[in-house]
């Protein structure tokens, strides 16, 4: 009896510790970098913008995805007053000055661009679902 509990004993210390590592929760290193990756922000999205004679936008379309913090970098050669419907934001753009809008794309949809001074639209935004 007592040789049988000394090859049992060892034997349930050995299951045991196999269950302990298999069945244990994240380690704290894991933890760590879930948490560093969550609070980590927005992406990012910045777009050069050009726009000639107050009437045509290049590129005439922006694709972004939600939850990006978008920034528009506006140049032109006339002066105007851009608008984004939708977020109803606005800047006015000088020639040689580039403008810049920033926000965060919370908002999907598909959103129009407009010289607000002529009412010409220029192009769109495109916010799609993240």
């Amino acid at each position: 009896m007592r040789r049988r509990a000394i090859v049992l004993i060892p034997l349930f210390l050995v299951v045991l510790v196999a269950l302990f590592f298999a069945l244990r929760p994240n380690s704290p290193t894991e933890e760590t970098s879930t948490e560093e990756s969550s609070t980590e922000g927005p992406l990012e999205e910045t777009v050069d913008l050009m726009i000639t004679g107050g009437n045509s936008m290049t590129p005439d379309q922006i694709s972004v995805t939600e939850g990006e913090h978008v920034t528009l970098t506006i140049s032109s050669d006339e002066p105007l007053e851009f608008h984004l419907h939708g977020y109803d934001l606005e800047t006015e753009v000088e020639p040689n000055e580039p403008a810049e809008l920033s926000f965060d794309a919370a908002i999907t949809g598909r959103f129009e661009i407009e010289n607000e001074g002529t009412r010409e639209e220029l192009g769109e935004l495109l916010v799609q679902p993240g």
